[in-house]
Order: structure tokens, then C-alpha cells, then sequence
């Protein structure tokens, strides 16, 4: 997060944002801030500034260097209680020390004009809550959540960490659906992310775009905005096609006579046994595997010397808090803890006791953290024993129902279906009071079938007796994180450079910038509407200044009866706000369709409607000002042999003959290696060689 301008030199090292942490999804965090309280119908300039006057208490100003500063309080944590502060400070960028943004330059965004004011929003890390903010908040990339919006609603996310330590912690999800909040009702435009997010070794967005085909972001609707490298959205695209589609069988041909073959051999067929339903492509099989990580490490099945492996009540319910997930280490924890399933007795052991609610083991342990209370997942067990009872009893023959059958008959008892198939998917060589669910493979339907039986009172007491004495036996290890690195790095790094999934795989590395575009349509009922206004500079300014792609339009939010003339002060009046070249800015003319009429005749509703575009052309840019473009005052040209025309945050070198930049990797030159003090690219040392 530390936002430092490049040197002025011409051998420039183009710093990448720090990381951006990402776990996988899953509950929305609980803020305390609505958007039903204060209207925030205007625009972003208008609507941080009344969420700050309405929703924030202001703090020390000389805290933070002199910048505006406020502090909004939020309810969330790992169990709901935790107050943690947002601070939203607001930094002028005339006096800023870094004026031009490098966040706009990497994303495509270097025409636009520099804005005035930049609010920075900050949710420090949990051990800064209750201290003083210190003077370098601005700079720091250990904040819990980092975003900035330019006064005209584009914005950057810098920063998200979640918390793991202390009670109150913060998962990302909540982090993430409270930013998202927040950009939605302070109506943000547009919001980039430089995804680089890694878990030990692997890129989160290389894992998750093979598993998923999108990025960790796209829950939460940001796509893939800009590549680098000359990567575009067709390519990053059909790299995902690529990668996704490779199927299990292929690779264990590809692979298996390699010194790797043998492991993910095993790999795949652990996890394919493991799984209820067909796994056919790496996609398949990384969902599966994404997924027993959820919200708990996966922990290893084990059983005891023949016995069915069971679990007390007192065991199933250890600890009602969720746990939580930080961004970047713990999206995969450690995954090397042991189920040993046993059980205790309340009372002594009876065979006719079919009500011993103390020996349900419905769930396994990796299992605990699920939404239903351990009284409903009890209760289901039971239901579905009863149902196993009652068919064995009215069908001779065949005592097994299918998954289906049994399913469909439980339905009777119990509505919620998601519980239904939590208990069946969890449930297997499971004591239930007296009984046992037992849960096979019929081979002829390859459908999973399940019987129940009576369990004696001498095989209670056998199994309890060597529960104490034996140690367990290990049927599967899942090992979720050294499972995937396997995957991850013999088969995405194990094709040769020239392969269709290596070449695939380096599109992925290279496609980090995801942006999210938030379009506000007017409601039925609304008195306002919104249109996009647009400065339209004379030729004359376009030769001599103002060189680069005209920006987007400045967003303007005006009575649905408004004359001519009361919108032309609007306008001016939020583009002076807004920009400091046009801090003096007069409007003379405007255009949109057929509104061409007197500045104290009414604009009707049918000729001025929502998110129209409006031309506006007037005098007083200042153009003179060196704050011009948020890319900077720099008018360098980028021609990579990559097909890169621009800027994209890697680390580029000026040819001294041409001067024209290109990516130090596409020349030759090494990460780790300097770059050299006199540097020729290849076309011009051509033209040298062709000469001589």
C-alpha cells in the first residue's frame, strides 16, 4: 500500500500494490450502518460528505498530517460483539506529497483528470482500535481494510485482512460485504482491485479462476478489467476455458510416468472416492476439495480396529464459536488434526434403551460448525433411524433404502432439506442410541444405500473397552493444503513451456486488475434524475494540452424539472468541486439530443433523461496546471513486443535510442537483475545491425 512515485529518471521500476488477501466465501457481516436513515441520493462528492456530517464523529485533523478525519463505529466480529472504528479521512490532494495516483495509472486510467480530494476509508488492525491514529495511517498495508474513491466516485481497494487473532475478529467476507456497502451507498462508480493474493506459495486468483473460473472478488461482482503483458479479456477468458475444462484422466496419462505421477495418482483417487458425486475435470475436483475447508480444516477419518466410529453428545458440541479466517494464511490452515470418534455412556448400558440420546453421533467433528443446533441435527439422526426401522419392518427382502428413498421419507418429518442432507451426507457406521446406520455402495445401482441394526450390549461394552486401550488406525488422510500445492505445482508448472495449460496458466498469473462498476438507475417514485456530463475542450486545447482519450463524464444528479439555466450552474458548480483544472471553469453551452433551448426555459422529462450523456463546452480550464491527469505529467509511449500500449504496473525500461518503454521481462532482463545503464531495444539495435 505504500503509494511512492517513481523515480524521475528513465529506468523506472514499476512496484506492484502489496498483496490483497482472499479466503473463500461464506456469511455477511452484521454493520451497523443503513442506508435507510440518511439519503444518499446524490452523487459520491455529495454523499461522503453528508454520511461524514450524519454518520461519523470528527477526530483530531493533526493526527493525520491535517487531513479531515472521522470515525464511524461498526458491529461485527467472530460473534457479533465486536465494535471496531472506520475512519474516513479526507486528503486534499493540492497538498498532497503524491498527487497523481498510480492505482489509476496501472488500471487504464491515466487520462483522467486529477481530482481534488481523495477519502481514504480505514479499518485499522484489531490491536489499534482503541489507540490515537498515528501520522502515517495513509501509508501503512497492515490496516484490516484499505479503499480510496476519488472525489468523483473511482476508486481503488488497496488493502483487505482479515483478522484470526482475539475473539472479535474480522473475516474478509465481512470486510468485503461491508466495503461493497459502502461503495453501493455512497454511490461509487467505479472500484478497482490488484488482486496478488497468495496462500504460502500459491496465487489465490490462479487457484480459485481453476476451480471457480472467476477470481475470490467476483462474489462480490468485480471482473477482469486489465491484464498485463498485453493479456486481454478474450485470452484471460479462454485461459480459464483452458485450465478448467483439463480433465482428471488426462492427467494422470500426462503425468504418470513422471516422479510426481504416483502422488497425484493418489490425490485424485482419495478425493474421487471421497466424493458422492462424478468428479470429472481439475475444476471438479478443486471445488470438492476448496469446499471441505470452509469454515474448519478438513480433519482425517479414522476408526478403531473394525468398530464404527462414534461420537458423544458432549463431543459434538465443544465450542459454539465460528471460527475465522484470515485472508492470507488461513484460507487453507493446517489440516493435520485427528477425528478419534468415541463415545461415553450417561448411564449404564441397556440393550432396550432405543431413547440413549447420549450415543448420537450424527456428525463427525470437522462437521461441528454447521448452522443447525445440535438439538435439530439430533433429532433428524433420529428420524432417520425410525424411517430405516419402519421400512426394514414393512419390506422383507430388501432392508436397505437408496439415498433417495430415504431422503423423500424423512421429507415427511423434517422440511428443511439442507439439514436432511447434512445428517445423510455425515451419517455412516454411526451409533444412534441403541442402533447403528450403516452406509455401503449397492455395486449393481452404484447408488449409495443405507441399513440400520440393533447394537448389542456386549459390542457396546467391547467398543467402549477398546476405544480406551487401542489407538486409532487411519482409514484417509486429507491434508487439504499439501494436497493442493501438490496439484497445484506438478501439474499447472509441470507442462512444458510451449503446452496449452502452461501458456493458460501464465495469462491467469498475469490478469491481476478486477473492477466493479456500479450503474444507479432512477426509481419509479424518484423526484431526481441522473446524467452524465461531459467537457468537451476546443481543438485547440485538445492539440496543444489536453492530448490524451477524453475521461468519463462527471455524474450529476438534478430535479426532474429543472430550466437550462439552473443546470448549467449544477454542472459548473460540481465540476469545479471536482477537478482542479477546473477550479475556474465557466459553462457557456450545452447539448444532449434537442435540448437546445433558453437558460430560463424548463427542460421537459422526455428530452432530459436518466443517465443521459451531456456535452458541455465552456472557457477557464486550467491548463497550465501541472496536476492535470491522475497518470502524471510524464507522456511517455509504451510498444512492448508483449502488445502492451500502456502502463500496466510491471517494471518497464526507457530504450535510449527511441525512447520508447517496454517491460524489462519482455527484453531479457530479469526480476532480480539491474537493469542495465545504456539499453537498446531490439528493433533499434536491428536498424544499428542493418546499417553496419
Amino acid at each position: 500500500m505504500a503509494r511512492t512515485e517513481p523515480d524521475p529518471g528513465k529506468k523506472r521500476k514499476r512496484r506492484p500494490p502489496p498483496p490483497i488477501a482472499s479466503p473463500p466465501p461464506p456469511p455477511p457481516p452484521a454493520a451497523s450502518f443503513s442506508s435507510h436513515s440518511v439519503d444518499f441520493s446524490g452523487p459520491f462528492r455529495d454523499s461522503v460528505r453528508r454520511f461524514v456530517r450524519e454518520c461519523a464523529q470528527p477526530q483530531d485533523h493533526a493526527a493525520v498530517g491535517g487531513c479531515p478525519t472521522w470515525r464511524t463505529d461498526f458491529v461485527g466480529g467472530g460473534r457479533g460483539d465486536a465494535v471496531f472504528p472506520l475512519y474516513t479521512v479526507e486528503e486534499d490532494v493540492r497538498g498532497s506529497p503524491r498527487p497523481f495516483c498510480d492505482g489509476c495509472r496501472y488500471v487504464g486510467w491515466s487520462h483522467h483528470f486529477v481530482s481534488k480530494r481523495r477519502y481514504h476509508f480505514i479499518i485499522p488492525r484489531e490491536g489499534e482500535w482503541a489507540k490515537p491514529m498515528s501520522g502515517d495511517i495513509l501509508e501503512l498495508d497492515t490496516h484490516l481494510l484499505h479503499g480510496m474513491i476519488h472525489c468523483n466516485g473511482f476508486g481503488h481497494l488497496l488493502c483487505i485482512n482479515g483478522n484470526e487473532e482475539g475473539t472479535r475478529s474480522i473475516r474478509a467476507e465481512e470486510l468485503m460485504d461491508l466495503w461493497d456497502r459502502i461503495c453501493a451507498i455512497l454511490r461509487a462508480r467505479k472500484i478497482t482491485v490488484h488482486d496478488m493474493s497468495r496462500k504460502g506459495s500459491m496465487d489465490l486468483r490462479l487457484l480459485y479462476g481453476l476451480a471457480y473460473g472467476c477470481s475470490w472478488f467476483a462474489k462480490w461482482g468485480y471482473k477482469f478489467n486489465l491484464g498485463s503483458f498485453g493479456v486481454t479479456k478474450d485470452k484471460y477468458n479462454r485461459a480459464l476455458e483452458v485450465l478448467g475444462s483439463l480433465d482428471l484422466n488426462t492427467i494422470v496419462q500426462d503425468f504418470f510416468d513422471t516422479s510426481h505421477g504416483r502422488a497425484i495418482r493418489q490425490i485424485i483417487r482419495k478425493y474421487k472416492d471421497a466424493s458422492e458425486s462424478r468428479l470429472v475435470t481439475i475444476s471438479d475436483l478443486l471445488q470438492f476439495m476448496l469446499a471441505f475447508k470452509h469454515k474448519h480444516p478438513i480433519q482425517k477419518k479414522t476408526t478403531v480396529e473394525g468398530h464404527p466410529a462414534v461420537c458423544s453428545e458432549s463431543q459434538m458440541v465443544t465450542d459454539n464459536r465460528k471460527p475465522l479466517l484470515n485472508t492470507i494464511d488461513d484460507i487453507a490452515p493446517p489440516l493435520s488434526a485427528i477425528i478419534s470418534r468415541s463415545y461415553e455412556e450417561k448411564s449404564p448400558v441397556d440393550g432396550n434403551s432405543a431413547e440413549d440420546t447420549s450415543l448420537i453421533s450424527a456428525i463427525p467433528v470437522a462437521e461441528l460448525y454447521s448452522r443447525w443446533p445440535t438439538k435439530r441435527l439430533e433429532h433428524a439422526a433420529k428420524i432417520i433411524v425410525n424411517t430405516l426401522k419402519e421400512h426394514q419392518a414393512d419390506v422383507k427382502g430388501h432392508k436397505s433404502m437408496s439415498r433417495q428413498e430415504l431422503r423423500d421419507a424423512v421429507r415427511l418429518y423434517i422440511g428443511d432439506t439442507g439439514l436432511i442432507d447434512f445428517v445423510i451426507k455425515n451419517i455412516d457406521n454411526t451409533i444412534v442410541g441403541s442402533q447403528i446406520v450403516r452406509r455401503k455402495m449397492n455395486p449393481q445401482t452404484k447408488t449409495l444405500v443405507f441399513t440400520v441394526q440393533e447394537v448389542g450390549k456386549e459390542e457396546k461394552l467391547e467398543d467402549r473397552n477398546s476405544l480406551r486401550l487401542c489407538s486409532p488406525v487411519v482409514e484417509q488422510e486429507f491434508d487439504i493444503y499439501e494436497d493442493l500445492l501438490c496439484l497445484y505445482e506438478n501439474i499447472l508448472f509441470g507442462y512444458p513451456d510451449s503446452h496449452p495449460v502452461s501458456l493458460a496458466t501464465q495469462v491467469i498469473l498475469d490478469s491481476k486488475h478486477f473492477v466493479k462498476e456500479w450503474k444507479y438507475a432512477n426509481a419509479k417514485d424518484e423526484k431526481f434524475t441522473r446524467i452524465t456530463c461531459r467537457v468537451m475542450p476546443t481543438y485547440a486545447e485538445l492539440v496543444s494540452h489536453l492530448t490524451r482519450p477524453l475521461p468519463p463524464g462527471e455524474l450529476i444528479v438534478v430535479p426532474q424539472c429543472v430550466t437550462t439555466g439552473e443546470l448549467k450552474l449544477v454542472v459548473q458548480r460540481a465540476l469545479r468541486d471536482t477537478y482542479i483544472i477546473m477550479d475556474q471553469f465557466i459553462v457557456r453551452e450545452m447539448k444532449a439530443c434537442e435540448m437546445q433551448v433558453r437558460d430560463d426555459q424548463q427542460v421537459q422529462h422526455r428530452v432530459l433523461e436518466s443517465q443521459m450523456e451531456v456535452l458541455v463546452r465552456g472557457q477557464g480550464l486550467d491548463l497550465e496546471s501541472e496536476l492535470r491527469y491522475e497518470g502524471g505529467t510524464d507522456n511517455w509511449m509504451v510498444d512492448c513486443v508483449c502488445g502492451a500500449r500502456d502502463d500496466d504496473g510491471e517494471r518497464m525500461v526507457a530504450c535510449d535510442v527511441c525512447q520508447v518503454w517496454q517491460h524489462t521481462l519482455c527484453a531479457g532482463i530479469e526480476d532480480d537483475e539491474e537493469v542495465p545503464s545504456m539499453f537498446i531495444c531490439g528493433r533499434c539495435n536491428a536498424v544499428k545491425h542493418s546499417k553496419n
